[in-house]
Order: C-alpha cells, then sequence, then structure tokens
C-alpha cells in the first residue's frame, strides 16, 4: 500500500493487487459458497477466476482518508463541519472514550465486465464486493498504526457508514461536504449512490476503552435495520408485511409475488422441520430471503439487482442470500444446512405458484435449455446436488420430505 498527501489534512491511499487479493479470495469462496476441498466445484472456481483476470484490469482501488479530534463528538453526536451524524450506538459510547474520528471514501473502480453470460456477470459483482471489504481492512490496519503512533494503546473499531452498515445511504452525500471523494474518481448522487458502484464512505472511531462500546444489538436503530458492524448488530430481517410492501413498490407482477409467496410457504416448513431437529435456522430471515428473492425478476440478472433493493433498505443479510440464490453452488456434504440451501431448494420445488417437487421442477428448466449443452451440464449438476441435500434433509426429520411438503397441498386442496 503506498500513500501520498493530498493536502494539509487529507491522505490517498493506493492498495496493490496482491495484499487484498487474500481476502477478497476469501470472501468471494464464501458468498458463492465454495470449498477449498471440494472437487465438484472446481469448474465454477475457474469460471471465478477466469472472470477476476478479465476484471483485473478495470480494479483500481484507493481511499482517501483523513481524521478529526475528539472534539467533534459531543453529547453522543458527531459534528463536522455543520453536518452531524447519528447512530444508536453513539448513546452507549462516553464522549470522553473518543480520541480520534477517521473518515474515509474508497473505491476498486469499475470492477465489472461486458458480457452477457449472467454466471460471470454476478461472478464479477462479488470480486467487487470483496475487494471493497479487502479494501476496508487494509484502512482499519492503517489507522490502527496511525492511531498507535498518536495515542497509547488506542483501539480502533470497525468501519460503519452509510449505506453498509448501521447508517442510511442519503448520508453519504453528507459525509462528501466533509471530505472530497472526487480525489479518487468518486462521485455521490443526491440519494447517495456512489459511483462507481463498488465505492464506500465511513468511519472509524480510535478509543480509549474497547470495553466501552456497544455490545448488545442495537435493536431500535435509528439509521438501518441492519443494525451495524461497529456496535456489534445483527441484521433485523424484513416482516412478512415489509417484504409486501417492497414486492408492490418495486412492480413486481403479480405472478411473481405468488411464486415468492409460494418458495416462502415451502422453505418455511422445510426451515422448521430442520429447526425442530436442533439445527440453528433463522425462521425470520429465511422467510424474509424468499419473500424477496425474485422482487427484479423482470430485469437481468434478477438476483444482483434484488440484492441491491434489499441492501438499499438496510436488509443485508437477506440481501445476501437474495444475490446468491441463483448461482449459489452447494456442497451437499457439508456438516451444516443453512438458510441458503433451504432457500435455493424450495425455488427448485416450485412451478410459478405450485409445488411440483424438485424432479419436475428441474426436468421443466432441462426442458426449456435442452439446446444449451453448457447450461444442461450445470442444471445436471444442480439436481444431484438438491437429490442428495434432500437424502440429508430426510435422514434428519425421519420422513420422506416430497411427502410431507405435498400433503400440504392436498390438505389445501
Amino acid at each position: 500500500m503506498a500513500e501520498r498527501r493530498i493536502d494539509m489534512n487529507d491522505i490517498c491511499l493506493v492498495f496493490d493487487y496482491e495484499e487484498l487479493i487474500g481476502t477478497a479470495g476469501k470472501y468471494f469462496m464464501d458468498a458463492c459458497g465454495f470449498l477449498d476441498d471440494t472437487e465438484n466445484q472446481s469448474l465454477y472456481i475457474q469460471e471465478g477466476l477466469r472472470v477476476l483476470a478479465n476484471c483485473r484490469k478495470n480494479i483500481d482501488p484507493h481511499a482517501v482518508l483523513t481524521s478529526v479530534d475528539s472534539t467533534c463528538y459531543q453529547n453522543h453526536m458527531l459534528s463536522i463541519q455543520d453536518v452531524s451524524f447519528q447512530c444508536t450506538a453513539f448513546e452507549q459510547i462516553p464522549d470522553d472514550n473518543i480520541l480520534q474520528v477517521y473518515i474515509y471514501f474508497v473505491t476498486v473502480g469499475p470492477c465489472n465486465i461486458q458480457d452477457k453470460n449472467l454466471s460471470e456477470q454476478y461472478y464479477a459483482d462479488v470480486w467487487g464486493e470483496g475487494f471493497l471489504e479487502s479494501c476496508r481492512e487494509r484502512i482499519r490496519a492503517f489507522v490502527m498504526s496511525d492511531s498507535k503512533s498518536r495515542f497509547e494503546h488506542p483501539y480502533v473499531t470497525y468501519s460503519f457508514g452509510p449505506g453498509f452498515y448501521g447508517m442510511h445511504p442519503e448520508k453519504l452525500k453528507d459525509l462528501a461536504q466533509i471530505l472530497d471523494p472526487s480525489s479518487i474518481g468518486i462521485t455521490v448522487a443526491p440519494d447517495g449512490t456512489p459511483s462507481p458502484e463498488k465505492s464506500c464512505g465511513g468511519f472509524l472511531f480510535a478509543v480509549r476503552d474497547k470495553e466501552q462500546l456497544p455490545s448488545e444489538i442495537c435493536k431500535d436503530c435509528i439509521g438501518s435495520d441492519e443494525g451495524c458492524q461497529f456496535c456489534g448488530g445483527k441484521n433485523r430481517i424484513p416482516s412478512k408485511e415489509a417484504c409486501l410492501e417492497l414486492l408492490h413498490s418495486y412492480g413486481t407482477p403479480p405472478h411473481v409475488i405468488a411464486h415468492c409467496l409460494a418458495v416462502a410457504d415451502t422453505a418455511g416448513r422445510i426451515g422448521r422441520l430442520l429447526k425442530e431437529k436442533g439445527l440453528p435456522i433463522d425462521l425470520d430471515l429465511l422467510e424474509g430471503a424468499s419473500l424477496l428473492h425474485d422482487i427484479a425478476r423482470t430485469e437481468e440478472n434478477h438476483g444482483v439487482k434484488g440484492a441491491k433493493i434489499a441492501i438499499r433498505h438496510g436488509y443485508h443479510k437477506t440481501g445476501k442470500l437474495i444475490k446468491r440464490h441463483m448461482f449459489y453452488i452447494s456442497d451437499p456434504y457439508h456438516d451444516r444446512i443453512d438458510e441458503q440451501d433451504i432457500l435455493c431448494l424450495a425455488d427448485r420445488m416450485i412451478k410459478e405458484d405450485k409445488y411440483v417437487g424438485l424432479e419436475s421442477r428441474m426436468q421443466s428448466v432441462l426442458d426449456k435449455y435442452s439446446d444449451d449443452p453448457v447450461a444442461t451440464v450445470r442444471i445436471l449438476q444442480r439436481l444431484d446436488e438438491n437429490r442428495i441435500l434432500i437424502r440429508r434433509i430426510e435422514e434428519l426429520i425421519g420422513n420422506d420430505l416430497d411427502d410431507l411438503l405435498r400433503q400440504k397441498v392436498v390438505d389445501e386442496v
């Protein structure tokens, strides 16, 4: 990482690709559901690496950073140049615990490819997020070093800020009043949307005592339903009512909404069966992701587009499941069965708004892509993976899964 001073206060950080690839690679593997020791996933890992090779020339990670002293944080509010920032977590941080406040913008450049292959577009998007996360990690390391040169035994919080952890996205335009992001090629729209897309801005605090930071979930977060990494919060998940409101407000067609409701019902039944057997399934998260998974189905690469909608409204964990649902490669032999596995399985059991079972649904998909040998191979692999997953679920619940799910259909008739 190289650094250069822009003026008396601002520093530009230029990140080296090699120092970022480790964290970005781990992010990519996790986001796609890949495991290092999984032979049947090697084809897709190689495809992801080819996408990275094509994107690499467009990856240009830079950050601009400044800092202000602790006097800007008073009465549990951060006020800089007549711009104020509030956070539920601030109410739990004593004013005298703040040593220094660091402010940054970061971009990885236009990490994208001009390709109509949807899986490659998805992989490019995930790589962009991975490099952005890696940049934030390096920014924190830089801040830790800088704060140690100023103070005795400081602790540096994880980054948080508008649009990605715990603060409303529109606040990004206020952040741009304090620190000019144009010095690294970022522009911020009035609604807080940054360009290039893989960009963000935020804060880190250097504090005296890390024990005087919020340690519990901010249940009444004023900025986002997500809560934030800064205060240790977790996504509180959209309610069913909130999901339906979003589906209607974004113009999702009625037949797609009916499909989402059917997937949510099937996913919920599978989730409850597994939870009864002791698996740590978050049923609210599963319902929210199932209801919103096709919110952008009328658009190209709708998983990525739908995830952006969810994240825009603060539902980060939900958005993560939505983004992955089209191209997630599950490992049926892995110990865990999680919400992603259940969502993808349920989606592959529903045709439009009717439960038809895995075999029937996947056969209709095979028929649709019968002239595409590459797609056919991938569909057959997903089918085999889900057959094994179903057998594992049946071993846990002690019943035939298809019989249980069809029984509900019969009961409703």
